[in-house]
């Protein structure tokens, strides 16, 4: 499965309403569950750091909500021109909800750079 085409511009939209005032650094995460169901999240800012959340927190969130527990594909996206990487905590979120072939995506302002399997992205995770 791989629907790459769809999370890009959902990413991007989740991006474009991150609050992040202190770094100025948007970004945007979507994920397809395995039940078929798109969510997004954005990184959000607070004063009070590190009191903020990930974007790829805000995605897996609302993931749960809907009531899906299992990551198929994540894009994680910034309008930057280098290419970004989830931070450690999210790699260890994603895994929680994922298998060791879940796809993630990596974008930035020239679209899809790179996709790793979780297992590339976090060899030797906890499981």
């Amino acid at each position: 499965m791989n629907n790459s085409s769809s999370l890009l511009p959902l990413a991007q939209t989740a991006a474009s309403r991150a609050h992040c005032p202190y770094s100025h650094f948007p970004v945007g995460a979507a994920i397809l569950s395995t039940a078929g169901n798109l969510y997004a999240g954005c990184n959000v800012e607070n004063i009070s750091f590190p009191e903020g959340s990930c974007a790829e927190t805000g995605a897996i969130a609302a993931m749960i909500a809907g009531g899906d527990r299992t990551i198929a594909e994540i894009l994680i996206y910034a309008p930057a021109a280098d290419l970004i990487t989830p931070c450690g905590g999210c790699r260890q979120r994603i895994a929680e909800f994922s298998t060791p072939d879940t796809l993630i995506h990596l974008a930035g302002s020239n679209g899809i750079e790179q996709t790793l399997t979780l297992e590339q992205l976090l060899p030797g995770r906890f499981k």
